[in-house]
């Protein structure tokens, strides 16, 4: 029996991380990333508390892994000044984001990961266009600016690299397996958590080397975004449905 690869997942703790602790540990070896809080975690988890801005320390959380799961991003809280939260976009969610992608490189890490966002085309969206991975970035908001850096840092690594990189366009993501918001047929943006667990496994899993977008969107987005590629590049289809059938 074939060891399980070792993923190391950065903003273990969110939303997003918490759903891959709960569907991937077992088919993983996990090491964890957390910032600050450490919520419950298992015996065999390897727990890594810093912060993503630090290059040295990313080089180290590095080292050893299989692949990387890149989720952390700077989170805001009320009463924030805007220009805060932007400075705190700039040295988490694009100084530390480099950090993630260079310690892949030096680490000798075949695959990354990287959690992205339908804010990346936000303003197709706004205009009721739907988007594709194809049409270029149109972000609407400084989160969706640090993303498209993300996405952009990927394709390079990729190409210059060869590293796999999935870049995943996630949408609303409340971190359950129970649609929680109504959808108009065609418009969900709802992605659950089991989808995207599976989805994030099937990167893992998928050919080696491949750049790859992905609208992470559970079933009935599609009058919203191209989710045809999904399949074509790493074999997954959702399985939940966030919209009714049109």
């Amino acid at each position: 029996m074939s060891t399980p690869k070792k993923l190391l997942i950065t903003g273990a703790a969110g939303l997003v991380g918490s759903a891959l602790r709960r569907y991937l540990r077992g088919r993983y070896q996990l090491r964890l990333l957390f910032h600050s809080n450490i919520p419950p975690v298992e015996p065999e988890d390897e727990v890594v508390v810093a912060d993503l801005g630090d290059f040295e320390t990313m080089l180290e959380a590095g080292a050893g892994v299989d692949a990387i799961a890149h989720l952390g991003i700077a989170t805001t809280k009320p009463g924030y000044p805007n220009s805060r939260y932007t400075q705190m976009i700039m040295d988490t969610n694009i100084r530390g984001t480099y950090n993630i992608f260079e310690s892949a490189r030096i680490n000798k890490i075949p695959k990354v990961v990287f959690a992205s966002t339908n804010h990346v085309t936000g303003f197709y969206e706004k205009e009721n266009q739907r988007s594709s991975p194809d049409l270029l970035v149109r972000p609407d908001s400084m989160y969706g600016v640090s993303k498209a850096f993300g996405e952009a840092l990927g394709r390079y690594y990729h190409d210059q690299y060869g590293m796999s990189v999935y870049c995943l366009r996630i949408a609303n993501f409340p971190n359950t397996d129970t649609v929680n918001t109504p959808y108009e047929p065609g418009r969900n943006r709802w992605l659950s958590a089991r989808d995207m667990a599976e989805l994030t496994a099937c990167c893992l899993e998928a050919p080696h080397p491949q750049f790859g977008i992905i609208y992470g969107a559970s079933k009935g987005g599609e009058l919203k975004w191209d989710l045809s590629n999904a399949k074509e590049l790493v074999g997954w289809e959702p399985q939940d449905r966030g919209a009714p059938d049109a």
